[in-house]
């Protein structure tokens, strides 16, 4: 299964799908599960593989509820129980009782290991049945790169990637006779013969190797084939700074962008936020980043100004709520988003009238390619790039980065790799500079005097 960007082993997909379709049944038999009366569980491996999949795989309770069908808050409640009080509870069919036990956090995810335990088996059909596949999607990998001096980690979606490139090179060894299919017993040498073998370009095979050596147990593999094992990435300079912000407001009032295009490039500089293309299909369900603003979040007195606003907003890859005041980059901001406001519902969606975070990603993207081009930036921006300037504009105008990136003033959404942020805070700008040359003069003067 793959969800969202993350692949799911299947022998946990079994459970969830057996799970869900005992919901339904249950649902058509009593109507509700309220009528029902007792757990939907029927055994603790279930409760075990729900917070596994969310611990593990950060595969998040609203969307386990959302696969299973049922109602979120009952899922939040039973992986609540676990975490904080050790215990679980299922309905006991041979007894027809409901059972409460001991369950906890390293319960769960030792019985659910155990479970996953790859079979001692030559031949498999899913790659995510080999226990190198499984410890890859279940454990932070660090990227083999290094970006500017420190560790950052492969994402999901990259990690999703790489596992279908395995199943690709499996699928060919069976389909062809060849053997081991389980990536456990494989070797270099024979990976090197089948990639060979492929009805592949010479770059799609390069792709490949350099995709399978993000596996911790094939990091040493194909040396001398596709260059160096490491390298050292110094990142591009592709963040904007204050007087750009100033630039665009003032093309906006010259009506070389729409009001909505600003204000939605000003919301996302101003939060912070992440962006949240995975966080659903439509708007209007999106619950996290800055596809996942709700109206019913945003607190019509600001934090900073009475006249501004105070946005709530959920992250949910940190799994916290952050709360952010745009005033501190612009008043006007907070103004124009009264002008668009409702008493609930997606505030992305009111502002562009999209109903798709597909849609809305192909819009913001070409907003920014436009914005690029009105401050005749070298490259395009991305809508990362604003989260990061935003960081960048806050370090500019002197506000200390343990301030930048916590959660008790209104300053947007945190980073909880500090790491990462200093790197962004990092980039100066040129006002940033000269401000620093005159403190020094002053403060060399106030010395030598």
């Amino acid at each position: 299964m793959e969800l969202k960007g993350k692949i799911i082993p299947k022998d946990l997909e079994k459970v969830i799908w057996e799970v869900r379709d005992r919901v339904k049944e249950l649902v058509k038999t009593y109507g509700t599960l309220a009528k029902w009366g007792r757990p939907f569980f029927f055994d603790p491996k279930e409760v075990a593989i729900v917070v596994y999949l969310n611990e593990k795989f950060n595969v998040s309770l609203d969307e386990l509820a959302k696969l299973i069908g049922v109602d979120k808050t009952a899922m939040y409640r039973i992986v609540k129980k676990v975490r904080e009080e050790g215990k679980a509870s299922y309905y006991d069919k041979e007894s027809n009782t409901v059972k409460t036990i001991a369950l906890s956090l390293q319960d769960c995810i030792s019985m659910v290991e155990e479970m996953l335990q790859a079979k001692a088996k030559a031949t498999i059909v899913d790659v995510t049945q080999s226990k190198i596949i499984q410890d890859f999607l279940s454990k932070p990998i660090r990227k083999r790169s290094i970006i500017a001096g420190h560790e950052v980690f492969l994402s999901d979606k990259k990690k999703a990637e790489i596992v279908r490139d395995v199943q690709k090179i499996a699928n060919f060894m069976r389909e062809n006779g060849i053997q081991p299919t389980n990536p456990d017993f494989w070797t270099e040498d024979l990976v090197l013969q089948v990639i060979e073998k492929m009805n592949l370009s010479q770059e799609r095979k390069r792709r490949i190797m350099i995709r399978l050596r993000a596996i911790p147990q094939w990091s040493t593999w194909f040396k001398g084939l596709i260059g160096a094992a490491t390298k050292f990435a110094k990142p591009v300079e592709r963040v904007i700074f204050y007087k750009d912000y100033l630039a665009i407001k003032k093309a906006w009032k010259e009506g070389k962008l729409t009001e909505q295009e600003f204000l939605v490039f000003a919301l996302h500089l101003s939060t912070r936020a992440r962006e949240g293309w995975d966080s659903g299909n439509d708007l209007e369900d999106a619950k996290s980043s800055l596809c996942g603003l709700k109206w019913e979040n945003i607190s019509w007195r600001g934090d900073f100004r009475e006249d501004s606003v105070t946005i709530k907003i959920y992250e949910h890859k940190t799994n916290k709520w952050w709360h952010c005041d745009p005033s501190w980059l612009d008043i006007e901001i907070a103004q124009l988003l009264r002008k668009y406001a409702k008493e609930k519902g997606s505030v992305i969606a009111s502002i562009t009238k999209l109903k798709s975070i597909r849609e809305f990603e192909a819009w913001y993207k070409k907003v920014l390619k436009k914005i690029s081009k009105l401050l005749s930036l070298p490259f395009t921006l991305t809508p990362h790039d604003i989260r990061r300037s935003g960081l960048s504009i806050l370090a500019e105008l002197g506000v200390p980065l343990e301030i930048a990136c916590s959660d008790r003033l209104a300053l947007g959404v945190g980073w909880e790799d500090l790491k990462t942020a200093y790197v962004y805070y990092l980039r100066f700008s040129r006002t940033t500079k000269e401000r620093v040359l005159r403190d020094i003069e002053s403060a060399k003067k106030a010395i030598a005097s």
